[in-house]
């Protein structure tokens, strides 16, 4: 019940990532247009905040379905035992560091949104609200190494063994 959840919740952010890429090549034309029609339109700074929040959404989605590189030369020469201490060490690691990093960032979005900073372009866009799309995806791939830890802990494959995107083998 709970997996069913994060996974849905993994899903979302993944399919929030793909509208936000698409928010850009739209801001792209956009801009394409209005200059043919002899009028300026900035949208530099939308889109490098909808690269930023599609980047770090899709950090999760993208982890637990096998789409991040992986070396795996070492376990294969080991014991599936030392393998599996590996595989945890790893995911340990990159608990404490997501987890970190996602603390700060979240600590830096609520000073953002505190002090009332604004971007510095001509839209002047709350810094809080890409930042925050940050967090959540920084907390998001946190939440999905630790998923990944404890199925390793209790003895099963990990969901990012498998690629689920069969162009990439």
């Amino acid at each position: 019940m709970l997996r069913a959840l994060i996974h849905r919740l993994y899903l979302v952010c993944g399919y929030s990532a793909g509208v936000l890429l698409a928010g850009i090549a739209v801001a792209t034309l956009w801009q394409i247009i209005a200059r043919q029609m002899g009028r300026a339109v900035e949208t530099t700074e939308i889109s490098g905040f909808f690269l930023a929040a599609s980047t770090f959404l899709a950090l999760g989605y993208t982890f637990v379905n096998g789409g991040h590189v992986r070396i795996t030369i070492l376990p294969q020469f080991v014991s599936h035992k030392v393998s599996r201490a590996m595989e945890l060490w790893c995911c340990a690691i990159g608990i404490l560091v997501t987890g970190y990093v996602a603390w700060q960032m979240t600590i830096f979005t609520i000073e953002t949104y505190r002090f009332g900073d604004l971007s510095p372009g001509m839209m002047a866009i709350p810094l809080w609200i890409p930042q925050s799309a940050v967090s959540f995806g920084l907390v998001v791939m946190c939440i999905g190494i630790l998923e990944q830890a404890t199925l390793i802990w209790a003895g099963q494959s990990a969901d990012y063994g498998t690629n689920i995107d069969s162009t990439a083998e």
